[in-house]
């Protein structure tokens, strides 16, 4: 009668667990790489994109902080916009291409008539749109807050928030909400859908 070895099957069983053990925690450990690797892509993607937002809001409110400048600087300009080989949104996506202060930004603008006169027509452009949404709105305070905005920055003579505030019967701080909550939606006209805010 034979012995059996039950310590070289056991050894033997031992082993194919183990290998299997250990591929299943290899497994698991490339898993929770690639989704650590993953998550972390999608964190950077989106933290870009914030700040892709966060910089056209910005600049969204240099340009109409601006707009009166830039008025002076293509008087008895005899280009047209609409001669224009270049695009309003290809300039603008160009300068936000570039980290750069903001007198960079603005003297980037000025840097020629022609592309001087190429933003403001786009900047009256997207205004007019952006009055027709606010008119079109049940909701009064949009009218008021397109209102409000051109008054503070874009017509002419130049008035103080107290003033403005004075004209649309409401508080000085509401001038300022008005104007905050202006600018987001102008902000898409002007750079388009891609600086839709993040809720």
């Amino acid at each position: 009668m034979k012995s059996t070895d039950n310590t070289g099957t056991a050894g033997f069983l031992y082993a194919c667990i183990s290998s299997r053990v250990m591929e299943q925690a290899v497994q698991q450990g490339i898993d929770a790489g690639v989704k650590a690797a993953m998550d972390y892509i999608e964190a950077e993607r989106m933290k870009a994109r914030k700040g892709r937002q966060d910089r056209r809001l910005h600049n969204t409110r240099l340009l109409l902080k601006n707009y009166r400048l830039f008025k002076q600087h293509t008087k008895g300009a005899i280009f047209r916009a609409d001669q224009a080989k270049e695009h309003a949104i290809d300039i603008l996506d160009g300068l936000d291409s570039f980290d750069m202060d903001d007198g960079l930004y603005i003297e980037s603008i000025k840097k020629s008539q022609q592309r001087t006169l190429i933003i403001l027509a786009h900047i009256d452009q997207m205004l007019e749109l952006y009055k027709a949404y606010c008119y079109a709105s049940s909701n009064k305070e949009e009218a008021r807050r397109y209102g409000v905005l051109m008054a503070y920055y874009i017509e002419e003579p130049k008035k103080s928030a107290l003033e403005i505030a004075g004209t649309f019967d409401i508080d000085k701080r509401t001038v300022y909400k008005d104007i905050k909550a202006a600018v987001n939606p102008l902000t898409t006209l002007l750079f388009g859908i891609d600086s839709l805010k993040l809720e």
